[in-house]
């Protein structure tokens, strides 16, 4: 069975960037498909790395660090939320597993 990993993709001001939180693995792209195509490829880099260096330590994405993507890719036209709302939405888009 395959491995699956979680990708999460946003469109910042001038490309789309994606992160894989388990392996804290980025990858940027011009649109959904080409960024898909370039974490799919640095997953796969990634892994064979690990497997030709066992001692190599691999962690997943911290909150931090996760809460700072966001913060980078965050879209222009929800920057400044309605005084009334306490929750900002997140675009999300389906994409398969990885590796």
């Amino acid at each position: 069975m395959k491995e699956q990993y979680i990708a999460i993709v946003r469109k910042s001001k001038l490309e789309y960037v994606a992160i894989c939180l388990e392996l804290n693995i980025s990858a940027r792209g011009e649109d959904l498909a080409d960024v898909e195509k370039n974490l799919s490829n640095a997953i796969k880099l990634y892994l064979e790395d690990i497997r030709e260096h066992p001692e190599t330590i691999s962690s997943p994405m911290s909150t931090n660090e996760f809460i700072e993507f966001l913060k980078d890719t965050e879209p222009e036209w929800y920057k400044e939320p309605a005084e009334d709302m306490l929750l900002r939405p997140l675009e999300v888009h389906e994409l398969p597993s990885y590796a």
